[in-house]
């Protein structure tokens, strides 16, 4: 394991333990799961399996799962099977947790609606990403939504200074560049945008009171700067997507 994975572990295993799902209170969590929601659930699929891989605490997939209560949601995460399985139980989803790594995805080929990933990929080497992408298509059946949101290892308006290490990001792609390695893995009709701009130390600063209820106040305009100069150059993250237009899920 390289330094930065160390590190990455470290960071991870200092997450509080209790991260079961909230709809019911205003959070920075909620606020970039309500933004992360309103780009995806256009291409969500009605029915069939969606698998997130290295779903933390599995609230994301939590949350489209009460959206659509035909689709069957796969948590898969190597140290968080558990917190998957709370956020499931907490509002009655009849939903599976797996314990796994991405590299060995234990599903069959073909069998998945779509895969989405949050935070996930930034984490690995190019060689890496490229097996790991390779199991994800694997499972993928023909025409479904591959998803992910990519923290790249760039400065924001959220993080306006980076420490390399810090949280074991390895990759420094652009935009660009994630569209060829997506491409080459298989991927077609990859669309890359960046969005999500937040202030400086938003999860810390924003965690309540005043700051949190202005930037709920903000929400319409934080979400029409994502895909726009504004967000290119200030935002804290990239929305990527895949689905092929000529087949159906």
């Amino acid at each position: 394991m390289s330094e930065s994975s160390e590190q990455w572990k470290k960071e991870y295993e200092s997450i509080p333990k209790d991260q079961t799902l909230k709809l019911d209170v205003k959070s920075p969590e909620n606020f970039i799961d309500d933004i992360k929601l309103e780009y995806i659930r256009p291409a969500l699929p009605q029915y069939g399996i969606v698998v997130e891989v290295g779903a933390g605490s599995g609230r994301f997939l939590t949350r489209i799962a009460l959206e659509n209560k035909n689709i069957i949601p796969i948590g898969i995460d190597f140290e968080s099977s558990k917190m998957i399985k709370d956020n499931f139980d907490k509002f009655n989803i009849d939903g599976i947790s797996l314990k796994a790594d991405a590299y060995h995805i234990p599903l069959p080929d073909n069998s998945a609606s779509a895969i989405i990933s949050g935070g996930f990929l930034e984490h690995f080497n190019e060689d890496e990403i490229d097996k790991i992408l390779q199991e994800m298509r694997r499972i993928l059946r023909p025409g479904a939504l591959f998803y992910a949101e990519i923290v790249p290892n760039k400065r924001s308006l959220c993080r306006p200074i980076i420490l390399t290490k810090t949280g074991g990001y390895e990759s420094s792609f652009s935009k660009q560049e994630w569209k060829k390695i997506l491409e080459r893995n298989g991927f077609k009709n990859v669309k890359i945008v960046t969005g999500i701009v937040i202030p400086p130390n938003f999860y810390n600063w924003c965690r309540s009171g005043i700051l949190l209820e202005i930037i709920y106040k903000f929400k319409y305009m934080i979400e029409h700067m994502d895909n726009t100069f504004i967000s290119d150059l200030l935002g804290f993250s990239y929305y990527v997507i895949s689905k092929p237009e000529t087949e159906r899920i």
